[in-house]
Formats: structure tokens, C-alpha cells, sequence
């Protein structure tokens, strides 16, 4: 009877070890589904914070559209009937005007905007027009926001690349190469507070126009001029 006994038991533990089989326990299912759950969480987190990046970059692009349209209906305001406003700047030997950095590139980016090409355009008219035979140096400037969602190590280095990209612009306009100087200032010298209000303004490619005399102290002759 016993042997009976020990046979059945031993026949229902076969069974159950077949039914069974190999397959994951309890533990090892409960540690399965916590992974999935945290796979499907860190998706869900790499969607947003991709969802949250294009909306700053929108709001960016808006608020400079923003600042553009304030900009002009206030020189719209303050132009006189007389002619149009003279944009540049004097002190000595030097002359400069500001370009908004909205009007030549997107948010964070280093590539010329068409509309950004027209103005060049025009400001190098006025440079040859107003400044014969002085040399024209690009400076970039960037507000004091830290550079987060776009390839740039800092502002430093975006101010350079925006300088260099209008120095190569005007250089295919038909200015000098010789007679110019790229260069990057990043936030190192604001014109206006870095605050929310001001900040827009910061955001800048100058264009200087300078006398500078050659090593035999002869200013540099212009485009056309060389003997």
C-alpha cells in the first residue's frame, strides 16, 4: 500500500514538473513586467522632453518674431517724413549699424535666412556708398541664455559661426575678403540688459565699418581700386 502511495506521489510530482516545465516562476515574470514598465516609461520620457525641445525652439522662433514686428512698427513710428532713418552709427573713424539676429537666422541656428541675404545686401550698399575704402568687420553677438538644444559647445561659438557666415555672404555679394574681419563676441558685450525685456536686443550681427592703415600707413584700397 505504501509503495502505491509513494508511486502516486511520485507520479503527481512528474506531472506538475511537466506541467511546469522549465519556464520562468512568479519572481522572474514580476521582474519582466517591472523592465517593460520601465521601458515604456523611459519612452514616454524621451517623447516628451523631444516634444518639450520642439516647443521651446517654437516659442524662441515666436518671441523673435515678435521682437521683429516691435521693432519695426517703432522705427515705423519714429521715421521722419524727410527720408529714411540712417541706420549707421558714427565715432571717429568707425561707423557701425546692428542687425537682428532674427532677421538673418533662426533660433539657434547659423544658416543665412532668405530675408537675412537682402539685407546684406543692403547693408553693403550703404557700407560702399557711405565708407569707400574702409575695412568692414563682422562681429556676432548672442544674448546670456546658456545654448541647450542645439549643436553649438556655447554662444561663443555661435557668434563666430553667424559672423562667419555673413563674412562669406557679402564676400559673394562682391566685398573684399582682404578688406574683412569675422569675429564672435557671444554674451561678452551686451548692448542691453539680459533680462526677459531686453534681451532681444543682444541678439546681433554688427557690421563695423573702419579705417585701418596698412603696415606703410595707407588705408586698404577697395574692391577695384588695387593698381
Amino acid at each position: 500500500m505504501r509503495m502505491v502511495q509513494s508511486g502516486v506521489a511520485l507520479g503527481c510530482g512528474l506531472a506538475l514538473l511537466m506541467a511546469t516545465g522549465c519556464g520562468p516562476g512568479p519572481k522572474d515574470l514580476q521582474i519582466q513586467g517591472m523592465q517593460e514598465t520601465i521601458d515604456k516609461l523611459q519612452a514616454e520620457k524621451a517623447d516628451l522632453q523631444n516634444r518639450l525641445a520642439r516647443a521651446m525652439n517654437e516659442r524662441d522662433a515666436a518671441r523673435a518674431r515678435a521682437a521683429d514686428i516691435e521693432q519695426q512698427l517703432a522705427a515705423l513710428r519714429g521715421q521722419p517724413e524727410t527720408g529714411p532713418k540712417d541706420r549707421w552709427e558714427r565715432y571717429g573713424p568707425i561707423a557701425w549699424t546692428d542687425i537682428a539676429d532674427n532677421i538673418l537666422f533662426d533660433s539657434g541656428k547659423a544658416d543665412l535666412k532668405p530675408a537675412g541675404r537682402t539685407e546684406l545686401q543692403t547693408v553693403l550698399a550703404e557700407a560702399r556708398e557711405k565708407f569707400p575704402g574702409r575695412q568692414l568687420w563682422v562681429v556676432g553677438h548672442t544674448d546670456a541664455d546658456p545654448i541647450k538644444y542645439s549643436k553649438w559647445k556655447d554662444n561663443l561659438e555661435l557668434s563666430v559661426q553667424r559672423s562667419c557666415t555673413v563674412f562669406r555672404e557679402m564676400q559673394k555679394l562682391g566685398a573684399d575678403p582682404r578688406t574683412m574681419v569675422a569675429a564672435g563676441q557671444g554674451e561678452f558685450n551686451p548692448k542691453a540688459p539680459n533680462d526677459a525685456k531686453n534681451k532681444q536686443f543682444n541678439r546681433r550681427v554688427q557690421v563695423i565699418a573702419i579705417e585701418v592703415p596698412t603696415a606703410k600707413g595707407r588705408p586698404v584700397e577697395p574692391p577695384g581700386e588695387q593698381g
